[in-house]
């Protein structure tokens, strides 16, 4: 069987829109749907905003409380692990969480300078702007990148992964006040799309 997937994500919507699925989709959902989140802390388990499409394939839904990118795979989860791992490995993460019981894995420090996976890095965190420009290209960003299994019904894994980061300047070392970095999405769709493949060629 091909390796089905869908993906959740916290895209932007219209303040109205919003409102209104805060006000009519926000019952729980059963807890056999609902991915574990790799931070640590309370999230909600209603999902909002269902239904956005973007243009990578799949539906996105919004988990704001955790800022959390979800992709769902029908395969097995030992398969979606090794996937996952290669990913990371393949975009030089080091792993130093590797919880293989827990199915969680990532790092919570890494190193960034203007660019990360042949990408700028203002394309995948929003760090602010500074009088030259955006913070994220031009200072020393520490970034959080962890991702989370879970075994959901109908042999489903869900996938979480939460990007995170502050930036610093360059110049000041670790003096500078830093500034707090909100991921674009596009890395984790990006990682997540990555494991869809990796766990399409092992089959």
């Amino acid at each position: 069987m091909t390796p089905s997937m869908t993906l959740d994500s916290r895209l932007p919507r219209a303040a109205l829109v919003i409102a209104a699925v805060l006000v009519g989709a926000c019952a729980p959902r059963d807890p056999a749907d609902t991915a574990a989140s790799p931070v640590m802390g309370v999230t909600r388990t209603a999902d909002m905003a269902s239904g956005e499409r973007s243009e990578r394939s799949g539906t996105y839904e919004r988990r704001p409380d955790d800022n959390i990118v979800i992709g769902k795979v029908v395969a097995p989860a030992e398969r979606v692990w090794n996937a996952l791992k290669g990913a990371m490995e393949a975009r030089k993460v080091p792993l130093t969480i590797i919880d293989r019981p827990a199915g969680r894995l990532g790092d919570t420090s890494m190193v960034l300078m203007r660019r990360w996976n042949g990408q700028v890095l203002s394309s995948l965190l929003q760090c602010g702007n500074s009088m030259t420009g955006a913070r994220a290209d031009e200072e020393r960003v520490r970034a959080v990148l962890l991702a989370q299994l879970t075994k959901l019904r109908a042999d489903t894994i869900a996938i979480a992964v939460h990007f995170s980061g502050s930036s610093t300047p360059v110049a000041s070392g670790n003096a500078g006040s830093p500034s707090v970095c909100t991921s674009t999405g596009r890395a984790e769709a990006d990682l997540l799309g990555d494991v869809i493949a990796r766990v399409n060629a092992a089959k």
